[in-house]
C-alpha cells in the first residue's frame, strides 16, 4: 500500500479502475457465458423449446403468400358459422399434412387451409351484440387487402394430451392436433383487428371484451379427434412449438 500512495493521484485512480473493469467482465463471464449452471444462456432463439427428438418439417417457400388466392367468406347465420379468414392454397399445405402424419398416422385434414383471423365466439359472443356484423368485418377486411398480408412460418405446433378441464365426457381422454404457427410479420392482420376494434368501440362495445393483439396466428394441419381452440385452454404460439419448419426452395 506503501508504493501505491507514493504514486500520482491519477495514475492510481487508473489502476483502480482497471482493476474494477477487470472484476466485472469476470463478473459478467461467470453469469451470462458460463458453460453450465444457473447463469448459462442458450442460443438466442426468440425463447422456442422443441421437442429434441422432433424431426425437421419442409413447407414450400411461397406457402404463406396468398395474393393470388380468392377470399373466402364465412358469413353463417348459425352459432359460430361467422368468422374472418385469410385464404391460403391447401396444396403445400397437403403436402405438409402427409409428411406429418407419415409419423402420426391417425390425423384428418379438413381438405383447406387460413388463418383465421377472427373467430366464431368473437363475432357471436362480443363484436355481434355490440352491433358489428360480418358484412362490416369483411368490409374492413377488403379494404385492408387481407389476402395480401404477410406471413412468415415460426414452427410446426403440436399438442399431443388431456383437455385440462373437458366440457364433456366426450372430450375426455387424449388428443393430437398439429398445426403451423405463424408470424404476421408486418402487423398486417392484427391491424385488421384494431380497426374492427375501433368499429366496435363506436358502436358503444365493452373494450375490456376485444383484445385486438390476443391473436395467435397459425394453420391447421391435422387432428385425430377434433381441432381445439383457446375456449378448450390451448394457445397456438410459440409455446406450442414442437418441431422446425424448413422452407423449400
Amino acid at each position: 500500500m506503501a508504493g501505491m500512495q507514493a504514486l500520482p493521484r491519477n495514475v492510481l485512480l487508473a489502476a483502480v479502475a482497471s482493476i474494477l473493469s477487470a472484476a466485472a467482465l469476470v463478473l459478467v463471464a461467470t453469469i451470462f457465458g458460463g458453460p453450465s449452471g444457473l447463469g448459462s444462456r442458450p442460443a438466442d432463439d426468440g425463447g422456442i423449446i422443441y421437442d429434441p427428438g422432433a424431426p425437421t418439417f419442409t413447407l414450400c417457400a411461397g406457402a404463406l403468400d396468398s395474393h393470388n388466392v380468392p377470399f373466402t367468406s364465412h358469413s353463417d347465420e348459425r352459432p359460430f358459422g361467422s368468422y374472418l379468414q385469410q385464404t391460403l392454397d391447401f396444396a403445400p399445405f397437403e403436402e405438409l399434412f402427409s409428411a406429418v402424419n407419415a409419423s402420426a398416422g391417425t390425423l384428418r385434414t379438413r381438405g383447406e387451409a387460413h388463418v383465421t383471423v377472427v373467430t366464431p365466439p368473437e363475432v357471436d359472443r362480443v363484436l355481434g351484440p355490440a352491433g358489428v356484423t360480418i358484412g362490416e368485418i369483411e368490409a374492413i377486411a377488403a379494404r385492408a387487402g387481407i389476402q395480401r398480408a404477410r406471413l412468415s412460418p415460426v414452427c410446426l405446433g403440436r399438442f399431443a394430451g388431456t383437455l385440462p378441464n373437458p366440457a364433456t365426457k366426450a372430450d375426455e381422454g387424449a388428443f393430437l392436433l398439429y398445426s403451423l404457427v405463424v408470424a404476421d410479420s408486418f402487423g398486417d392482420l392484427v391491424g385488421i383487428r384494431r380497426e374492427i376494434f375501433k368499429l366496435y368501440r363506436a358502436k358503444g362495445g365493452e373494450g375490456a371484451l376485444f383484445q385486438p393483439e390476443g391473436f395467435w396466428p397459425h394453420v391447421t394441419i391435422g387432428y385425430d379427434r377434433r381441432d381445439l381452440f383457446i375456449e378448450d385452454g390451448i394457445y397456438k404460439g410459440p409455446n406450442y412449438c414442437y418441431a422446425h419448419i424448413r422452407l423449400a426452395t
